[in-house]
């Protein structure tokens, strides 16, 4: 998950923290929104997909994802494949954890692509031992604590959960490594696997194939170059392998939700009135 406006989330109170070591290799990171006050104007942040999963808990307010209310205290940022939008109003107060591509099924054990795109959780993990850990997060007003209790429920998981396969690392790497433009054929042979085998993979242990995935990597280095003013959208179409830019435009809509321009707009500061 990634978000374009910076000063609008440290307006939210965002905190991002590192796990503890044994943790880094599956987990990105811990992060927490929490304001000493209430916010009275409803905001919304798009939140980008990069193929990973993320658990969030929350002791506020209930939050809307892509306007819709979620109730629950706690709740899947699955593995998605499309931008969603998070809206906040009232009392903000969540954590969450943001799993590394391919980090989630150890944690979580279940075959991940049948959560892609999914939020509801309560009903996968054992609901009565989530809800207790929401309770203990919610009875201290230390945020170090809650991510140390979130360590450590993550450190005992991961001692009692599933395997992840010693080829997801690497052939997420690649992936990266080529802007996802590395064809899953070629991919496959270096990992000395068929084709299927990889894809059957990458949907258990992933969420999704690893073309999908590879497509979200292209249009996550085009996000990223059109964010940072670094390149055109018509060299982009060029540089990441799109057939043309008419392509190029119909793929990062249909991941970001607005054309390259549109979202090269958003990115640009007001221009102030002479």
């Amino acid at each position: 998950m990634a978000t374009d406006s910076q000063p609008a989330l440290t307006n939210l109170g965002f905190q991002l923290v590192p796990p503890s070591g044994d943790l880094r290799p599956y987990v990105q990171s811990f992060w927490s929104f929490r304001r000493p006050a209430p916010l009275l104007t409803f905001r919304e942040e798009y939140m980008h997909p990069r193929g990973g999963f993320g658990v969030v808990f929350n002791f506020g307010d209930p939050v809307f994802l892509d306007g819709r209310l979620v109730k629950e205290p706690l709740f899947l940022d699955g593995a998605n494949t499309l931008s969603r939008k998070m809206g906040f109003i009232g009392r903000v107060d969540l954590v969450g954890i943001r799993f590394r591509e391919g980090g989630a099924y150890p944690f979580l054990g279940v075959p991940l692509h049948e959560l892609r795109d999914a939020f509801t959780l309560l009903d996968v993990l054992d609901r009565r031992q989530l809800l207790t850990l929401h309770d203990r997060l919610a009875e201290t007003a230390v945020l170090a604590h809650r991510f140390q209790l979130l360590d450590q429920w993550l450190l005992t998981r991961l001692a009692q959960g599933q395997t992840r396969s010693l080829l997801i690392p690497p052939s997420l790497a690649r992936l990266q490594a080529q802007a996802g433009q590395l064809p899953i054929p070629q991919l496959a042979e270096e990992l000395a696997v068929s084709q299927r085998q990889l894809e059957r993979l990458f949907q258990l242990q992933v969420g999704m194939t690893p073309k999908q995935y590879a497509r979200l990597v292209r249009v996550e280095t085009a996000r990223l170059a059109l964010k940072q003013h670094t390149e055109t959208a018509t060299r982009l179409a060029v540089d990441l392998g799109f057939y043309d830019q008419a392509h190029f435009i119909r793929e990062f809509r249909s991941v970001i939700g607005m054309t390259p321009t549109a979202y090269k707009k958003r990115q640009s500061p007001p221009v102030d009135p002479d």
